[in-house]
């Protein structure tokens, strides 16, 4: 698998959140990146970032937040919210095509191929970033 690993300071994202179960994820997620764009949500926050946070990692639900990187304003809406993403070395894949099918497709490998086998990381934190870029 393509990938690089990279180290990171701690960055700050704000943007709307909502629960998922794991086993409907592939499904709720989609659904609800298109109930943003199509919200008057998407004029505050446009969706730098896909952001999985399971902090405990001991359930079957995961936080899902629609963000982009930490600007203050004084005219965002009150279900807005902040979330600072510590400081770590992260493996990063890239996928490039179609988005829902590509991000199923690398995040299977990454979870059944790499994870498993790799010797030199393990998962910190639960956290699994998106980060999507238009060329």
């Amino acid at each position: 698998m393509d990938y690089k690993i990279v180290k990171r300071e701690a960055f700050t994202v704000m943007g709307y959140a909502k629960i998922f179960n794991y086993d409907e994820a592939y499904q709720s997620v989609p659904e609800f990146w298109m109930e943003h764009l199509n919200s008057k949500k998407a004029q505050d926050i446009c969706g730098i970032y896909g952001i999985n946070y399971d902090e405990g990692m001991t359930g079957d639900k995961f936080m899902y937040m629609i963000a982009d990187d930490y600007v203050p304003k004084k005219d965002i809406s009150n279900d807005l919210i902040t979330k600072v993403i510590p400081a770590h070395i992260w493996a990063v894949f890239p996928s490039v095509g179609p988005t829902k099918q590509k991000l199923k497709e690398l995040n299977q490998k990454i979870f059944t191929e790499w994870l498993p086998n790799c010797k030199d990381y393990e998962i910190a934190e639960g956290y699994n970033i998106e980060k999507y870029w238009i060329s």
